[in-house]
């Protein structure tokens, strides 16, 4: 199925809401279906504003999501796409994911259920959410790629380069520091999955003599004064090394994975997202008293099969040298690469397109009211269904929390 020449006839939108690093799933598909763009978070919306103006659909701020759903009503919209766990229930909701394919546990959230429609990015994300016992409940699921790595694999990617010099160049990506208190339902790990708080000084300190260090931080910070985000900025001015130390917030990570030699990073989509590189990765173990590699698909350091881990400062500088010298992780970071991404050929935001448009045919002409009828009580249906769950959860079933 090729994608229609008119896309103002799809009555389609995308709903943003958490950070920046959602935009880029959203950007893929805009040549193919169109739609419209809806953001309660206003770094979003200037960021799409600002790096993504030459964009040609309607770009609206929402106030809250009563607003965001009179937004759709008056736009006719029939199917939204959401890359993140969020869902207004009006017209036919779509799970796109933004990354999709870490080890934390939120892919096997019951908030799956919620969607009518998931597009996976490869079998492993798939056996996590069947493996969950959730995947039955999903009405209708597909597996299609990866889009984000279409402009990567089509040279089509924007490169700006960060370092003029002859070093090798490591990237450090941490993930976002997690606050429980943020989230109910959705359980992340029990010891934290960020390294940033206790290994990215270290890091600094133990390359910048050698190497040109990129450190790409999440864009879901939450900052206050003196943070661990603060601290660093001071520690590279402490040890004059601007010239090799940078600190980059960006919506996509892969023009510094593009330049760089190996990667340092936790428990994060980017993770699987350097396996496609197929260079050298070293993990900073955000607690190494009780994280080690495993090879149980649920754990949340399934993806350090591929690599050494950081569990002392002196690892830092010995690990870095080591796996430059010799990539002895490299069998093993392609068959867990191969598992996680379906067919990297360049053509996977084209399969996404089709199974969206495919899905959208099957009501396109189903009276707009009556949808709207539709899809908003099966969706506060199974919003209530989820919350007598994970209330059972919470009091009897303190394993299946996110699981």
């Amino acid at each position: 199925m090729s994608s229609p020449k008119d896309t103002t006839s799809l009555r389609i939108a995308y709903y943003l809401v958490t950070d920046i690093q959602h935009i880029p799933p959203v950007i893929r598909l805009i040549p193919y279906l169109g739609g419209i763009i809806i953001t309660k978070n206003r770094t979003i919306y200037n960021h799409l504003l600002n790096k993504y103006a030459t964009i040609r659909i309607p770009i609206f701020f929402a106030k809250n999501p009563n607003h965001a759903r009179k937004i759709l009503i008056k736009n006719r919209i029939r199917l939204v796409l959401y890359p993140g766990y969020n869902s207004l229930l009006i017209g036919k909701s779509v799970q796109i994911f933004h990354g999709g394919l870490s080890d934390k546990n939120y892919v096997e959230s019951i908030l799956v259920t919620l969607y009518n429609l998931i597009l996976f990015p490869g079998e492993k994300t798939k056996d996590k959410v069947e493996k969950s016992g959730y995947l039955r409940f999903v009405p209708n699921w597909e597996i299609v790629g990866y889009p984000k790595f279409d402009p990567l694999i089509n040279n089509t990617l924007t490169i700006k380069p960060t370092f003029n010099n002859e070093r090798k160049t490591i990237l450090y990506a941490p993930t976002w520091i997690f606050n429980p208190e943020r989230s109910p339902i959705v359980k992340f790990s029990d010891y934290g999955e960020s390294s940033v708080n206790i290994w990215s000084k270290q890091i600094i300190k133990a390359l910048y003599k050698d190497y040109n260090l990129i450190i790409k931080y999440h864009s879901n910070l939450e900052r206050k004064t003196a943070d661990i985000y603060e601290q660093i900025d001071l520690l590279i001015k402490e040890l004059g090394a601007e010239m090799n130390v940078v600190t980059k917030i960006d919506d996509n990570i892969l023009p510094y994975m593009y330049q760089a030699d190996l990667l340092i990073s936790d428990i994060s989509t980017a993770c699987y997202e350097w396996f496609h590189f197929d260079k050298p990765i070293i993990f900073a173990n955000p607690s190494p008293d009780h994280y080690l590699p495993s090879d149980d698909i649920g754990s949340n350091t399934y993806a350090w099969q591929a690599g050494d881990v950081i569990n002392k400062e002196e690892d830092i500088l010995r690990l870095v040298k080591e796996n430059l010298q010799n990539d002895k992780f490299k069998v093993k970071r392609n068959i867990l690469f191969q598992y996680t991404i379906f067919k990297p050929n360049g053509n996977a935001t084209k399969r996404q397109a089709d199974a969206i448009i495919k899905y959208y045919n099957r009501f396109s002409d189903r009276p707009y009211f009556l949808l709207v009828f539709q899809t908003w009580l099966w969706g506060k249906t199974r919003k209530a269904i989820i919350k007598i769950i994970n209330l059972y959860y919470h009091w009897f079933r303190k394993d299946k929390i996110g699981k």
